[in-house]
């Protein structure tokens, strides 16, 4: 009689058990695991131990620790903090050398840092509240500016002490403003083709005017100001950019241009007020 082999019995016996019910063989398997997990279990204490051991704690084990943690976190804020005064203190530096570089020779050109204390959104457009005023040599239609030549609007007309109001270039009260668009491939160019403009606030934070349909103009291009009405600083500074040009519906042959203001006021916690010529605290 041919020997039958173990394993051939053992995989028999396996197949069997796993036709029965769950609940019949439960308490057997329990038994059975527990019985083979014995020989294991220093075994798996040891390589735990050692996975522990190996594996770098990531939760404080003692009150030094946990110290150790809280200076860390308090200083790696401190850092982050310095970073972002950095980086605040590098574009007041740069709006100076700009403005330094295209102030005439002889001609002074005086700046006041102000951090904005408060935005009043209105049917009008958006106004910042400074905190600058006539002690710093403010005065009523100085230019606000940010990076150099991007303009964020004017002061209003009544200044107090030490405190200020700047109307948003896309603000009503603002009134016409004259410009030049600059194609965008000409930006840099020595004589460029510039396009005159004469732009109104809509009151949503844009400016509008007319343009003719046949001029190069195109959406990206730069709008700058020249408006004898505007103080000599602010001439050919950054105004806005083209953002779509459309034919008016009640002049066909003419085009309307939509311009958006530089700078969005929203986001302006620091800006530079260029005081007009002549002004002292």
């Amino acid at each position: 009689m041919r020997r039958i082999p173990p394993i051939a019995l053992v995989v028999a016996f396996v197949v069997i058990l796993g036709l029965f019910p769950t609940r019949w063989i439960a308490p057997l398997t329990g038994d059975l695991s527990s019985i083979l997990w014995v020989p294991l279990s220093p075994i798996a204490h040891g390589t735990t131990a050692m996975r522990l051991w190996l594996r770098p704690r990531t939760a404080a084990s003692t009150e030094g620790d946990a110290a150790i943690i809280a200076d860390r976190d308090y200083y790696r804020g401190l850092w982050h903090a310095e970073q972002i005064r950095v980086q605040e203190l590098e574009k007041k530096l740069n709006t100076y050398e700009v403005v330094s570089a295209q102030a005439k020779s002889g001609g002074a050109v005086r700046l006041a840092a102000a951090n904005v204390l408060s935005r009043t959104p209105g049917a009008g457009g958006v106004a910042l509240k400074l905190n600058v005023g006539t002690q710093q040599g403010i005065a009523a239609g100085d230019i606000a500016i940010v990076d150099g030549d991007a303009i964020v609007g004017r002061i209003a007309p009544e200044v107090g002490a030490v405190s200020s109001t700047v109307l948003s270039i896309g603000n009503r009260a603002i009134g016409r403003v004259d410009g030049y668009v600059v194609p965008a491939d000409q930006e840099k160019s020595k004589r460029p083709q510039v396009i005159a403009v004469q732009l109104l606030p809509d009151g949503k934070g844009d400016l509008r005017g007319d343009i003719d349909l046949a001029s190069p103009a195109r959406p990206g291009d730069i709008v700058r100001v020249k408006d004898p009405a505007w103080p000599a600083g602010a001439q050919g500074m950054r105004l806005g950019v083209v953002v779509e040009i459309k034919r008016k519906d009640a002049q066909p042959l003419r085009g309307e241009v939509i311009v958006r203001p530089a700078v969005d006021p929203n986001m302006v916690g620091e800006l530079v007020v260029k005081l007009l010529q002549g002004a002292r605290p």
